[in-house]
């Protein structure tokens, strides 16, 4: 009578040829014929490895081979559902949406204590959760129905499951209407009538330490007619009859890792650990190193340092579908159907395939320039804004593609249809190369197919489900897609913990081993905690910290002594910054290891030393060449006096920052609005007659007027608030105003927003005075200022002299003695106004700050009472030498106290300027002799 035989292999020894060579035992002469067997091995990538071993055995003895039928315990049952009307992710998703929508949640008090709002968020959210549950439960032959049956006859929360069980029975029945099956029912029901395929006449189960119930359940049905073997990796007590680790025992087996050759390292940071995973694969070829990686998250951050140090790699687990190409252009314009704002819209741009589609005439970065161009001085909220706001007719053709894409994707009956429809005009006249080169391409192309293809079945089988679950669908679909390129030759594989019984190589270097990574941990489930999963029969952490434990002793053991080396780098940071402790394997030891082990894990490292192999590749240094500019701003000394390498970002390379997020108006867009608004004060007469109220009147009409056509009459509620902060700002400047008058005298506003120029130094100086006004004989400057907390026109433009050293960059004539005081000067903008409007004979202009504050209290008009001809001198003597500096190419050193949050460049320089900067390209910058690019500052 058929029965289950353990066999046990050294596992002193390699896994890989003690079970080649086994297999090959089993059968003689010049045809090995192993077709009879049907093997089970743990993962893909260990059949893998198998049939590749087979096959250079085989070539080796010059013998031909019928293998065996190789699979993994998952494929075992998959293959008898290959014909079966299994529901795909997406129906099943959709099923239990559509069962969850039609529910009164108040027939669920104890599952849903809280009545939920039953929008599509709550319903997909929920239907997610459900789905793991059920999907964690049929891993072990259970369904909800059995869960709660067994709940109670325990009394443990009998009432939820019974709950959870009638939900169940409701999305069967959905299923069933449309004669579809559940993947997990489906799957049970195979293994209660699995037979063995036709041919096979013996069983192997190898090395599998963590098969699950239901395969088990299948192989258990065959034990009557054909023999099982379980072949273990270790002797055959150390497990149970299915070759699982005894849980009991490998829960206090202590691990010899010094016995073993080990060498436990504590990393700092995960990329240190990758810096020397990369050393010591440099050079070493893969079948000589094993790359083991316990810790998934850190795969990125390695493959990134091995790329950057040119060691082939290979991840087995493939890249998700949505990280590239049209993968990501799917998602894309998943997210342009359900919001067209700025952010998709730039980033659709970006993507070169929508960008080739556009058909755009201008370079793709010019094209994103004027996009942000037109966001900023419209703040546009969406698509159509954008439309409506841009002047550039290029751009406004960009625009409308997608807003044909948009409107191909929305009037569909369907939103897969939609999608695929706005794909296939995207790529409608693109020509797919059918080599090599293209092959990647056209592994995501149909990826992405059969993606869209299963949603279709859902929305056509379940005529209810709407757009946005339906998008929700593809969304989650890219994520968990993924597609697996061509693996490199002479690769290093980047396997994760489960893959690395199968693979032999003589040093292993192991990185990421952390508590809740290896053994992983359930921890705070609620639906499925350790005393639910145990009464279910489900897998507990024990019995996961049993198998770690085992795989680790495999794994460690074989290359113990001569045979060679195991490396296990355990960072103290995981990939996100956050500490992370080291894993309680490598605490399972004698009380003469315990200490020594503690110490080496939980070592600090040096802090004289950098924590991480780290280098800047490459040193910020200017274009060169570039012309001198013909004409400079009063605004730009302003910015030269305060950092002279800033002036040169800003205003010869013409850096700036853009804010695509804001849905506001920044402090510049906003006080310039205002100066607009009140630059319609040009040829008014204010007196003590003027009616406070028909002033406000008339401007707050101008305000609504300007708003309306630079943001469109829909503005968001931060432009209302500013809008409205406008208005106030407005009557509380003309009842200052107004105060002023009845003071000091009427006045007639001659000018307003008045450009001049000069020329200093042969450069032509340029500003714009706000205002120009006419008090009996004598003119007066003024400026608008729209700060909360303005400062006076005197400390705007002087700061007294500190113990500290001013800025190296300035020169002496940038300092200023006055009132007995020593002072450097920070903005030249109200003497330079002056210098612009002195006439011979007559008086010089008063100046003044208009300070527009939101409240009446803060909001003054005030004079610089103390200005003599003593501040222009100095202050022209000083832009002079500004300008003899700029010409000089002299943009260095950088002012060092600067706030970074008032720094728009700080961002480039994370590790200080001085870092990342060529200095000396900036001492003595060289401009082009040639006027003929030359640009104003």
């Amino acid at each position: 009578m058929p029965t289950i035989t353990p066999h046990s292999l050294d596992w002193n020894q390699p896994l890989l040829p003690a079970v080649t060579e086994r297999l090959l035992s089993l059968t003689e002469g010049s045809l090995l014929d192993l077709s009879h067997l049907l093997v089970i091995v743990p993962t893909r990538q260990a059949g893998r490895r198998l049939r590749e071993a087979l096959a250079v055995a085989i070539s080796d003895q010059k013998r031909a081979l019928l293998p065996p039928d190789i699979l993994t315990p998952d494929t075992l049952l998959s293959r008898a559902l290959k014909h079966a009307p299994i529901a795909n992710e997406a129906s099943v998703t959709a099923a239990w949406v559509e069962v969850l929508s039609s529910i009164d949640p108040r027939h669920f008090e104890t599952l849903f204590p809280v009545a939920p709002e039953p929008d599509v968020n709550w319903q997909f959210g929920m239907a997610q959760r459900i789905m793991q549950v059920h999907n964690e439960l049929g891993e072990e032959g259970l369904g909800l129905y059995q869960a709660a049956q067994l709940a109670g006859e325990s009394g443990q929360e009998s009432e939820r499951w019974q709950e959870l069980a009638r939900l169940e029975a409701l999305y069967i029945d959905q299923l069933s209407l449309h004669g579809l099956l559940d993947p997990k029912q489906a799957r049970r029901e195979a293994a209660e009538r699995f037979t063995a395929p036709p041919g096979i006449e013996r069983i192997l189960l190898i090395a599998t330490p963590d098969a699950q119930a239901l395969p088990l359940k299948a192989l258990t049905n065959t034990v009557d007619t054909l023999p099982i073997e379980v072949w273990t990796y270790g002797n055959a007590e150390l497990f149970d009859s299915w070759g699982r680790p005894h849980t009991e025992f490998w829960n206090q087996r202590a691990l010899d890792f010094e016995g073993w050759n080990c060498q436990l390292k504590a990393s700092p940071e995960p990329k240190v650990a990758a810096t020397e995973v990369a050393a010591m694969t440099t050079n070493a070829k893969p079948e000589s190193i094993l790359i083991g990686l316990a810790d998934s998250d850190l795969a990125p951050l390695l493959a990134d340092e091995l790329t950057r140090k040119n060691i082939p790699h290979y991840d087995p687990e493939g890249t998700p579908l949505h990280l590239g190409g049209i993968g990501r252009l799917t998602e894309l314009l998943c997210q342009l159907s359900q919001e067209a704002n700025i952010a998709n819209v730039r980033t659709l741009l970006q993507h070169p395939d929508c960008f080739a589609y556009i058909q755009a005439s201008d370079s793709q970065p010019h094209l994103l320039r004027k996009l942000d161009q037109c966001f900023e001085r419209h703040l546009c909220a969406d698509l159509d804004a954008l439309i409506q706001f841009t002047d550039d007719a290029r751009l406004r053709g960009a625009l409308k593609a997608l807003k044909s894409l948009q409107y191909s994707i929305k009037q569909a009956k369907h939103f897969s249809q939609g999608l695929s429809n706005a794909l296939k005009d995207i790529y409608a006249d693109v020509e797919i190369d059918t080599g090599e080169s293209s092959k990647p391409w056209r592994e995501r192309a149909e990826a992405v197919r059969q993606l869209l293809a299963e949603v279709a079945t859902a929305e056509d089988t379940f005529p209810k489900l709407s757009t946005d679950l339906a998008r929700s669908l593809v969304l989650q679909g890219l994520r968990k897609a993924k597609v697996h390129p061509d693996r490199p030759r002479q690769a290093h594989d980047l396997l994760g913990w489960l893959e690395l019984l199968w693979n032999d190589a003589p040093q292993l270097v192991l990185m990421g081993l952390n508590e809740g990574k290896v053994p992983e941990s359930v921890i705070g489930d609620a639906f499925l905690p350790e005393t639910m999963r145990a009464l279910f029969g489900l897998r507990t952490n024990e019995q996961r910290f049993a198998r770690d434990a085992y795989l680790m002793e495999a794994i460690c053991r074989r290359r113990a002594g001569e045979r060679g080396q195991v490396d296990i780098l355990v960072p103290q940071k995981a990939a996100d910054g956050s500490p992370v402790k080291p894993s309680r394997l490598l605490f399972l030891g004698s009380a003469d290891t315990l200490l020594p082990r503690t110490r080496t894990l939980f070592a600090q490292s040096d802090t004289n030393e950098p924590p991480t192999d780290y280098s800047i590749p490459w040193k910020l240094s200017p274009p060169p060449g570039l012309p001198l500019p013909e004409r400079i701003s009063v605004s730009a000394l302003k910015n030269y006096l305060e950092c002279p390498f800033r002036f040169f970002l800003r205003h010869i390379m013409h850096m700036r920052p853009i804010d695509l997020e804001s849905r506001e108006m920044s402090p510049a867009a906003f006080g310039t609005l205002l100066h607009a608004i009140l630059a319609e004060l040009k040829g008014l007469s204010i007196d003590s007659q003027t009616k406070p109220s028909d002033l406000i009147a008339k401007l707050h009409a101008i305000a609504e007027n300007e708003i309306e056509h630079k943001f469109g009459r829909e503005l968001s509620f931060a432009l209302r608030l500013q809008k409205e902060a406008i208005l106030a700002r407005i009557q509380a400047y003309v009842e200052r105003q107004i105060e002023d008058i009845r003071t000091n005298g009427s006045i007639q506003i001659l000018h307003t927003e008045s450009k001049f120029s000069a020329k200093l130094e042969g450069i032509e100086l340029r500003g714009v005075i706000d205002r120009i006004d006419q008090r009996g004989d004598r003119i007066e400057l003024t400026d608008y200022k729209t700060a909360d907390s303005p400062k006076s026109p005197e400390k705007a433009h002087l700061a007294p002299l500190a113990r500290k050293e001013p800025p190296a960059h300035l020169p002496e004539e940038a300092f200023f003695e006055h009132g007995n005081k020593r002072y450097r000067w920070i903005d030249l903008q109200l003497p330079l106004y002056v210098y612009s409007q002195l006439e011979a004979g007559k008086e010089r202009p008063r100046v003044a700050y208009i300070n527009l504050a939101k409240t009446l209290e803060k909001s003054e008009i005030a004079p610089w009472e103390d200005f003599t001809q003593s501040h222009v001198d100095s202050a022209i003597a000083c832009a002079e030498a500004l300008i003899r500096q700029i010409k000089a190419g002299v943009f260095w050193p950088p002012n060092p106290d600067l706030r970074e949050d008032y720094d728009d460049f700080a961002p480039l320089f994370p590790d200080g300027i001085e870092n990342s900067v060529k200095a000396e390209a900036f001492q003595n910058y060289q401009f082009t002799k040639t006027n003929d690019m030359a640009e104003s500052l």
